[in-house]
């Protein structure tokens, strides 16, 4: 990934807020200004107990930025319904204060990233979170966006983006690069999705879940959020949970009557591929070497 380019700080995005902020919204300036995290794209920092700040640290991140701005109330709408928030945009800002890209103010999402939470503890994460994602994908508008990276069927995903399979034989081993690859190649097999486009969150790994006491409370980071293949967002399925939990997920899933035994050798392999490109690229964000191990162990020979 792109190295930060721009680090914003508490009194930047404080001179931001005072300088932008519309009346209706002055009353946050009483609010305490925080830093709460740093992702591959977007420094985020809590504004009050109910707002925070999303700030681009690099260039490549501002249309991911205005992305999310203009589709996350949208394909996110029907997670109200089972109690799951989304970082709902409030208010968007421009450059300022010596700070050069467009910015946002969202709703905090209260809970903690499921990737710090023990895998034996997913139980009930796992039918929480195969309800949220069968609730997002629902048919999506002509209009929705596309996203070459997402959602697309696995072959084109290839075209444009290659996998690294030299980094990841020297970031696993031969052996676990091999397995993945053989993931990869069974998903390309599978028939493609026979439906309609339906809206995807997009990249809904175990540090864009939201848990409160092992439930689901929210999807966060909705910037890759696109219209296609739901066997893309389904992959979360081996990057999140362990095999019993990921029986109860595909029990949820599977009744809705509109996946079939393909779909989940796509997600299966959309799993590997993100395995791949996050020991390519592990960037400035998260770290996902938890999250490596364990979808690795989950998409070998027994999981």
């Amino acid at each position: 990934m792109p190295e930060v380019e721009v680090q914003p700080t508490v009194a930047q995005v404080r001179r931001l807020l005072e300088e932008q902020l519309p009346q209706k919204l002055r009353v946050l300036l009483e609010q305490p200004l925080t830093p709460a995290a740093q992702g591959w794209d977007n420094a985020l920092f809590r504004l009050g107990p109910a707002h925070a700040v999303r700030l681009p640290v690099r260039r490549a991140a501002v249309r991911c930025l205005l992305h999310e701005a203009r589709w996350t109330a949208v394909a996110g709408a029907p997670l109200a319904a089972l109690g799951v928030a989304v970082p709902r945009p409030v208010f968007r800002g421009r450059p300022g204060a010596g700070y050069p890209w467009p910015w946002t103010v969202v709703r905090w999402v209260e809970g903690e990233a499921v990737a710090t939470l023990p895998v034996a503890r997913r139980d009930r994460l796992a039918q929480d979170l195969a309800e949220a994602l069968t609730a997002v994908h629902r048919p999506a508008p002509e209009d929705a966006p596309r996203n070459p990276h997402r959602g697309v069927p696995l072959a084109g995903r290839l075209r444009t983006a290659p996998v690294p399979w030299p980094a990841a034989e020297a970031a696993l081993g031969t052996r676990q690069a091999e397995r993945l690859r053989t993931v990869v190649d069974d998903g390309l097999r599978a028939a493609p999705w026979p439906r309609p486009p339906v809206w995807l969150h997009g990249d809904p790994h175990p540090w864009n879940l939201v848990h409160r006491d092992g439930r689901l409370a929210g999807l966060i980071d909705f910037g890759d959020v696109c219209a296609g293949d739901p066997a893309s967002d389904l992959a979360c399925a081996w990057l999140a949970l362990d095999a019993d939990q990921r029986a109860a997920f595909r029990a949820v899933v599977d009744a809705t009557g509109h996946y079939d035994d393909d779909v989940w050798r796509r997600a299966a392999a959309w799993a590997a591929l993100y395995v791949t490109a996050l020991v390519a690229h592990p960037g400035a964000g998260p770290d996902f070497g938890a999250v490596v191990r364990h979808a690795v162990a989950q998409l070998g020979p027994t999981g």
